[in-house]
């Protein structure tokens, strides 16, 4: 019997150490837990809050709106979708239409003095091409080439022919011209901004 009990009251291993070591992590899991739940109520309080704040404010910008809608004269509005439109359609026609103009004054300008031209014809296809036509007749054929040079820089002429070169009865030669214009030199739109 001596063998099976022990008569010190000394604890051979030491019982409050880990006591103490347990405690001292709970203690520390509570902490972050309760740092947590209160971080998640402020949060919850800030979003409530906005939530609520948004709501008065778009019921204010409703009936801002509202007021805002009466104050507009229905007659008048009306009257400016009219001009408007009308506005619309103006520029379309006014971006569209031609003017002949360029090519008198093209003519006018790069026109050799041995050439004169009897006749001219524009027609205008479905294919926003200008054909320009004309016949010419000049004192040499030294001055037709010239002019063929001076016709062919144009970069405004697309394929410029001259052609049917004769000569008449008294020593002049007659000769045909051709080319496509370039449509764009054509449009009132860019003859208004090339004479400001």
């Amino acid at each position: 019997m001596d063998g099976k009990f022990q008569t010190s009251f000394i604890p051979k291993k030491p019982v409050m150490s880990s006591a103490k070591n347990r405690g001292a992590g709970i203690g520390l899991f509570m902490v972050v837990s309760i740092f947590i739940f209160i971080v998640s109520l402020v949060l919850a309080g800030i979003v409530f809050a906005g939530q609520k704040y948004l709501s008065s404010q778009i019921e204010k910008d409703k009936q801002d709106l509202t007021k805002a809608e009466e104050a507009f004269d229905v007659k008048t509005i009306e009257a400016l979708s009219v001009l408007d439109k009308r506005i619309k359609s103006a520029k379309n026609i006014l971006n569209k239409h031609v003017a002949v103009m360029p090519i008198f004054d093209y003519l006018e300008s790069n026109t050799l003095k041995n050439i004169r031209f009897k006749s001219m014809a524009l027609s205008f296809s479905d294919k926003d091409t200008v054909d320009l036509e004309m016949k010419g007749e000049s004192k040499n054929f030294n001055a037709v080439a010239l002019q063929s040079d001076l016709f062919a820089e144009n970069k405004n002429f697309k394929n410029p022919l001259i052609s049917g070169t004769d000569l008449t009865s008294a020593g002049d030669v007659v000769f045909n011209f051709k080319t496509q214009v370039e449509p764009s030199l054509l449009l009132y739109k860019n003859t208004a901004v090339i004479q400001q």
